[in-house]
Formats: structure tokens, sequence, C-alpha cells
């Protein structure tokens, strides 16, 4: 089965003075933050008084 990306090549990496990631990684980690600023801000369901 064919992978959805070309993996036969070298990572790319971020830079940043004494910072270095794969772009995969920051990718996932941004990704991650975005669902926990979500979860944070979404609403709780109210439930009926019971």
């Amino acid at each position: 089965m064919a992978a959805v990306f070309n993996l036969n090549h070298h990572a790319s990496y971020v830079h940043w003075h004494f910072f270095q990631m794969s772009v995969s990684n920051v990718i996932v980690i941004v990704l991650m933050l975005i669902v926990f600023a979500v979860a944070i801000l979404a609403p709780f369901p109210k439930g009926g008084s019971a």
C-alpha cells in the first residue's frame, strides 16, 4: 500500500536559535494546541434540573 506522502527524502527542520524541530512535529504540536483551545472555549452542555 502506497503512502499518502512521499517519505523518501530528508525531513525539513525549523531552526530558531537553540531550537530545532522537524516541521511535522511542529504541525502536530500546533494542532494539539488548537484542539486544546477549542476544548477550553467550547461551552459545556447544560443538563436539565433533576
